[in-house]
């Protein structure tokens, strides 16, 4: 077999040479391509280990002089080895892929987990053996063991990666028999790399032509090993599972010099000889505690310049983003509704005026919009000393914003919507039917997931109802002090899993078939409905009003109170009149909408239109109305498609709010910007701009997933 392979390789590569070549193409793809890809890829090994040896080389080596260190760059081994091991030991194990069932087996308490899963448990026994010997034991050289160590060892891990005969090589009965022949060629190979790995460590200096070019030695066992196994998956028949896990391994491999360049060169930069650079680097957050010194838009919460810490400002900045954020999905949801209904109008005017905002807008850059809108914004709104009063005194406009009449008292609102909240549950609760079908909980698991179910199935889902919406209160009393003061944030994170859970509660109601409801949708029914709730709103508004009243924006020229007309300078809107919408909140709202709901109208476009054409006939036959057929057969359809797609957009609406820098509002990006002017901290405020954004997108994500697995799911 060994033989015929060596034939079959000389034929390919030697004698395939000497073929003259067909066309051009063939030239290029049998033999200029590959040999350029082959030199690309040893400059790319060479140069990156060559760098990361040379990083690694500084930080491992002490210099000690009357117990002061003076290599700046220093990292004791107790550091440098769990972290450079650590990562690669991490590599090794999402290659392998084993800790999943070494968790399943774990819990089912299984002995044959720890066979099955020996490669990793070695690979794991391996680290602590390292760490120990490096600590406690071994003094390697800092300029050749201590790179090769680190670096051989990682090749090591990816010729095992490939050669995937760990659990076969430390199976008792093979440790046993072992013996080198030919038929186990691979288990030699894995643990010779392993023996000569062990002896070149140790004796690499005594190797002059090895130690002193380490990069060129690693770079050709890397080039060897990826261009072998590149050739036996490309050519062998293997198992799919063998050959996607040993693809990973080569993906491993090639990639191994890149990500110990990149963690080595971060390290690098912690201890940085050049002060500014290590500033720039240093993982800490110290400089956080300290007053901020710049402004920032005052609404929901007073930050103080000079006075609050900058963790106040991030947090500040963080509401900022996520109410542009939420307000600007929930507008170009429903603008890119009725734009993208709109252009399957029959009407053409109707459907050309829509085709050409979807045009217009979603061909323009988000940046020249916001431009666009912050400047005219600017040019063509009234100044402030002009007095422009809109419907009787209840709007106030004017370059520096919009001031709307509004709720006197919020929490007599927040009781008018409760009681709206609770007319909902009871007339669901009316209209509700004995079920065909009642999952009955079991387990603890199960009953904590619907912790009404003894009540019987009429009252269960009433009482779910009615815990959401006290759930949803309890969060609205902690949330508003989070978000107007400087505390708060643990009582408003315990209410939203409150109120997590309520929802799960109540979707769970939904799916063991107990909410099923009789819905009257006659004209009849219809009528009763709409008079009940223009009835409830009528009663609801008209006791908010009474009791809470209005609060109209009262414009103030004595602004003193002395009885003198102040300069025009000084004029302005009293304190909590209103309510108040920046210029450069408005910007970045309508910037975001006209953005988003282009692309919302392609998506609602084209998901009804991949409707089959026998739904719309069905909902003709029958008589619906055009507006029932979109409600009742169109749109509920149409979201199964359109709920992914919708996802990625609200993402995009909350990555996009960081171009919030060109109006000047304060969001995330805008304040982390200027406190990366004001201190210099690059990493750690990236670190903070990373997950506040990462933990935005998996937020919408959850949500939206969640949704579109009620919008799919299909009950008979």
């Amino acid at each position: 077999m060994v033989r015929v392979g060596a034939l079959f390789w000389r034929e390919r590569l030697f004698l395939g040479l000497l073929r003259r070549p067909n066309s051009l193409r063939d030239l290029l793809t049998g033999y200029v391509v590959p040999v350029l890809g082959v030199y690309l890829f040893w400059l790319y090994c060479n140069k990156f280990l060559e760098m990361s040896i040379s990083y690694l080389s500084t930080m491992a080596r002490d210099i000690t002089i009357a117990g002061t260190q003076m290599n700046t760059s220093y990292y004791p081994m107790e550091r440098l080895a769990p972290i450079v091991g650590g990562v690669i030991l991490l590599c090794f194990l999402l290659v392998q892929n084993e800790i999943p069932a070494f968790l399943r087996g774990l819990r089912r308490r299984d002995p044959k987990v720890f066979s099955e899963c020996s490669s990793s448990i070695f690979a794991i026994l391996c680290f602590v053996l390292s760490y120990f010997l490096l600590t406690s034991v071994l003094e390697l050289s800092p300029g050749a063991q201590v790179p090769f160590f680190f670096f051989g060892g990682a090749i090591v891990a990816g010729v095992l990666l490939l050669q995937d005969n760990l659990g076969e090589i430390l199976s008792w009965s093979n440790i046993r028999s072992f013996r080198p022949t030919r038929e186990n060629l691979g288990a030699v190979i894995s643990v010779g790399s392993i023996v000569l790995f062990a002896v070149l460590t140790l004796n690499i200096s005594m190797i002059p032509a090895i130690s002193q070019d380490i990069p060129q030695f690693l770079s050709a066992i890397i080039l060897i090993t990826v261009l072998y196994w590149y050739w036996r998956i490309s050519q062998e028949g293997m198992k799919p599972a063998i050959q996607a896990k040993r693809t990973a391994a080569l993906a491993y491999l090639a990639l191994l010099p890149f990500i110990l360049y990149l963690l080595l060169r971060v390290l690098y930069l912690q201890h940085d000889p050049n002060p500014v650079m290590q500033n720039r680097w240093a993982v800490n957050f110290d400089f956080m505690d300290k007053v901020n010194t710049f402004k920032i838009n005052p609404w929901p919460m007073e930050v103080v310049a000079n006075m609050d810490a900058r963790w106040l400002f991030l947090k500040a900045a963080i509401i900022n983003s996520v109410r542009v954020t939420l307000l600007s999905i929930v507008l170009c949801v429903i603008l890119g509704t009725i734009v993208g209904v709109t252009r399957l109008s029959s009407n053409k005017l109707a459907s050309t005026m829509a085709t050409v905002y979807v045009e217009v807008f979603r061909n323009l850059p988000l940046a020249v919009l916001l431009f666009l809108i912050s400047t005219q914004f600017g040019l063509q709104a009234p100044l402030f000393i002009e007095e422009t009063f809109l419907f009787g005194g209840a709007v106030f406009f004017s370059n520096q914003g919009i001031w709307f009449v509004t709720v006197g008292s919020y929490p007599v609102l927040v009781m008018g919507l409760v009681a709206l909240a609770l007319l909902r549950a009871g007339l669901r609760h009316m209209d509700r039917i004995e079920p065909r079908f009642i999952v009955t909980p079991n387990t603890l698991i199960e009953h904590v997931r619907r912790p009404f179910s003894t009540l019987g199935w009429r009252v269960e889902a009433l009482a779910a109802d009615i815990s959401l919406i006290v759930a949803a209160v309890v969060f609205i009393n902690y949330l508003v002090p989070f978000v107007s003061t400087h505390g708060g944030g643990t009582n408003a994170a315990l209410a939203m899993v409150l109120l997590v859970y309520t929802l799960s509660v109540t979707s769970r109601v939904d799916d063991d078939g107990i909410n099923s409801l009789q819905i009257d949708d006659s004209e009849t029914g219809l009528r009763k409905r709409f008079t009940i709730w223009v009835a409830a709103f009528s009663v609801v508004a008209g006791a908010v009003y009474s009791i809470g009243g209005l609060s109209w924006p009262e414009y103030l020229k004595d602004w003193n109170g002395d009885g003198v007309i102040d300069a025009p300078g000084s004029w302005d809107i009293a304190e909590g009149t209103g309510f108040e919408i920046t210029p450069f909140f408005l910007a970045m709202m309508l910037g975001l909408t006209l953005f988003t709901a282009s692309t919302v109208a392609e998506i609602v476009r084209g998901s009804i239109q991949a409707l089959p054409r026998g739904q719309v006939e069905a909902a003709i036959s029958v008589g619906l109305n055009p507006y029932q057929r979109l409600r009742l057969v169109i749109m509920p359809q149409a979201l199964r498609s359109m709920v992914p797609l919708l996802n990625n957009q609200f993402m995009n609406v909350w990555k996009n709010s960081s171009l919030a820098v060109i109006v000047a509002y304060s969001d995330i990006f805008y304040v982390v910007l200027v406190m990366m002017n004001n201190v210099g901290k690059l990493i750690p405020l990236f670190l903070l701009l990373l997950i506040t954004y990462q933990a935005g997108s998996l937020a919408i994500s959850v949500v939206m997933n969640w949704y579109n697995s009620r919008v799919t799911s299909v009950k008979i």
